[in-house]
């Protein structure tokens, strides 16, 4: 309910520039007592993350601008998630430390003591390519009728990165998570030899490189933000539940969320395991003034959610951009072009 709500009105704020406001908070006078979840589950809202520069074998002021932007974009994809990034500097120091200790398989607990997560990333493939199509006739649809089309030249620059999400100091892989990014450009020209600068190719490469990365959710999904259910309110504005993560931690309005919960069981051998499961989903809610404070904020749910929320129950943050791969507007964020030719190192 909540996806198709947000994408109706991300469909009327682009249409019409104008951005609902969310319900106000019920009063502490509709509040719901709660059961208490099994196994409270501590938050993640203050994670420490390293990101490390980016490897990419070939030292070039391309290779460089390539590097910076991916390792920005990276940065900037993290900072979503409302984790504490390690300073620069620190990071540069500790890079050789932590390789040598995954290599081997000893890792000394004294050398990070700031850091939940450690990212790693490798550029496997950053190319330029281009290709001169001569003038020539085309079916126009719109005017059902042949058309001259003029000659143009076609550039297209694609990179390909490999990110590693370490966990510390335990030096754990979590997950591998493979980036795409491509950029596109052209112009009308009768010069087959199709110039173009330095700098613009540098400028193109580095502009994939951003997208590779906006353009994919997993990494921030990989570090989304976890929080507890406080309490719950009923009112006429609907079912909602306060969760103990706020504006501190980078919570923004209509963010939404998964609801799970955590049970004691005994498995087979008579031992007490925790199982989880999910049992439905919320919104945070857009309201400036009530929704979202410093340390906490309301999320809105379904009234038939109302009977399977505990407290202490987890809520972990789900993010899904409107330019990612599997969004329908994916393809109005970046059109990418079909075939290119002649391909140039740099």
């Amino acid at each position: 309910m909540f996806k198709k709500a947000f994408v109706a009105l991300a469909v009327l704020t682009a249409v019409t520039g104008c951005k609902s406001t969310g319900p106000n908070v019920c009063s502490a006078s509709t509040r719901v007592e709660l059961p208490v979840s099994d196994h409270v589950v501590k938050g993640t809202a203050s994670t420490k993350v390293i990101i490390f520069e980016p490897d990419l074998k070939v030292d070039t002021t391309t290779a460089k601008n390539i590097t910076a932007s991916f390792h920005q974009s990276l940065t900037k994809q993290i900072d979503k998630t409302g984790s504490k990034i390690v300073d620069r500097s620190l990071a540069k120091k500790l890079k050789s430390e932590l390789q040598i200790a995954e290599a081997s398989g000893k890792y000394s607990s004294e050398g990070v003591p700031v850091a939940d997560f450690a990212i790693f990333t490798d550029i496997g493939v950053a190319n330029f390519s281009r290709e001169f199509k001569a003038a020539h006739e085309a079916y126009d649809p719109i005017k059902d009728k042949r058309v001259r089309v003029a000659a143009s030249c076609n550039f297209k620059a694609t990179i390909e990165a490999s990110t590693r999400a370490v966990s510390l100091p335990d030096m754990l892989t979590l997950d591998q998570i493979q980036f795409e990014g491509d950029s596109d450009f052209s112009f009308d020209t009768s010069n087959s030899r199709c110039p173009i600068s330095k700098d613009q190719m540098s400028s193109m490469i580095a502009e994939a490189a951003k997208y590779a990365v906006t353009r994919n959710d997993d990494l921030k999904n990989l570090l989304a933000p976890r929080a507890g259910v406080v309490e719950m309110r009923q009112c006429d504005a609907g079912t909602m539940v306060r969760i103990d993560m706020g504006s501190r931690h980078g919570v923004e309005p209509e963010w939404e969320v998964d609801f799970i919960t955590h049970e004691k069981v005994t498995n087979y051998a008579g031992e007490i395991e925790i199982e989880t499961s999910g049992y439905g989903e919320g919104e945070v809610i857009n309201n400036a003034e009530h929704g979202i404070k410093p340390n906490h904020s309301w999320v809105i749910i379904d009234n038939d959610m109302a009977g399977k929320v505990k407290r202490g129950d987890t809520v972990k943050v789900k993010f899904e951009d409107a330019c990612n791969d599997m969004s329908i507007f994916a393809s109005l964020c970046h059109k990418t072009s079909e075939t290119m030719s002649k391909t140039f190192s740099f």
